[in-house]
């Protein structure tokens, strides 16, 4: 699909340094309508996000015996089998047709856990990924905090990016495949259910095979078609708490194609959230409106506690 068919914004960072307000003010009236943009010019290598689509599908194609050594436990690192994560549970009648494999941070380099030998050869590769993503982010959370006019006695433009440290935070780089065939004998319309992401943003990367849908309002879902070099990027729960619902974490799924008859669908998140101590209060912005209840609340779900709660309603863990 042509960049001219999306209704979800595409948004150039190519002059993030020199001209930020330019891109805010975009960024801004995406996050407030759809909560979804592209992002074009985000700094991150092809062949870096080519390689890591090869190594996603080198540990898929593992035997099942093998890649269930790597179940994932409530640390939320490893791997997922299909139908054990019900994004939508309240109407779905089975898990999602998907398999996934969930790597914490990288912290000084070495992988928080364990992993299958095709990842533990490329921890090198893997580490410098996930860094480079979570800096990607960054530069997105400081456009938020410009976007939001975050006075400077407030940290300014690093008031988000300050709460989000790379090596204490929750944050996920995840590998997704979605088998293809499985029509007839799967129960459902779709491939992952309805549902917001946990944490501030989320970054998706996709390739060769559609299927991402956002709901662009109360009946009415749009594509998210495949957009050459670009990133998508989404609001997730946690910032729309911390805006008073300013800016829109959406909800959206994933879907059956005709192309899903023949063809595997790989998919590569990374899932950004600040740090487990982070009270999810209004940010100090003109436009996020603070109630009374927020000023005078005795306790404020703390960015742990909101993600604990999520990620249990989520998952079937397995021993």
């Amino acid at each position: 699909m042509s960049e001219a068919n999306t209704a979800i914004p595409i948004i150039d960072f190519s002059d993030y340094e020199t001209n930020p307000k330019r891109i805010a003010k975009e960024v801004f009236n995406a996050c407030k309508t759809i909560g979804f943009f592209y992002m074009k010019n985000h700094g991150l290598p092809q062949d870096d996000i080519d390689h890591a689509f090869e190594l996603s599908k080198g540990f898929f194609d593992l035997p099942k015996e093998e890649k269930r050594k790597y179940l994932i436990k409530q640390n939320n690192h490893g791997y997922s089998e299909l139908y054990s994560e019900t994004l939508d549970p309240k109407h779905q009648k089975q898990g999602d047709h998907k398999e996934g494999f969930n790597f914490r941070s990288f912290v000084n380099g070495k992988p928080y856990a364990p992993l299958p030998q095709v990842f533990d050869k490329q921890t090198e590769f893997l580490a410098k990924f996930s860094k480079s993503c979570h800096e990607v982010a960054l530069r997105i959370l400081e456009i938020f905090a410009i976007a939001l006019e975050i006075p400077e006695e407030k940290n300014g433009r690093a008031f988000f990016a300050n709460k989000h440290d790379y090596d204490t935070s929750a944050e996920i780089l995840r590998f997704l495949k979605y088998p293809r065939g499985g029509e007839a004998e799967y129960k459902e319309p779709v491939r992952a259910g309805a549902h917001s992401d946990y944490g501030s943003i989320t970054l998706l990367f996709q390739k060769d095979v559609p299927g991402l849908e956002v709901l662009k309002s109360a009946q009415e879902w749009t594509q998210a078609p495949l957009i050459e070099d670009a990133i998508i990027v989404n609001v997730g729960d946690q910032m729309e708490i911390w805006t008073n619902g300013l800016f829109k974490s959406t909800k959206h799924r994933v879907i059956f194609l005709p192309e899903h008859r023949h063809m595997d669908r790989y998919s590569i998140p990374y899932f950004v959230h600040p740090c487990d101590e982070v009270p999810l209060s209004p940010v100090p912005s003109r436009y996020v409106k603070c109630t009374e209840e927020s000023r005078t609340a005795n306790h404020c779900m703390t960015a742990g506690e909101h993600l604990r709660s999520r990620l249990d309603a989520t998952y079937d863990y397995k021993n």
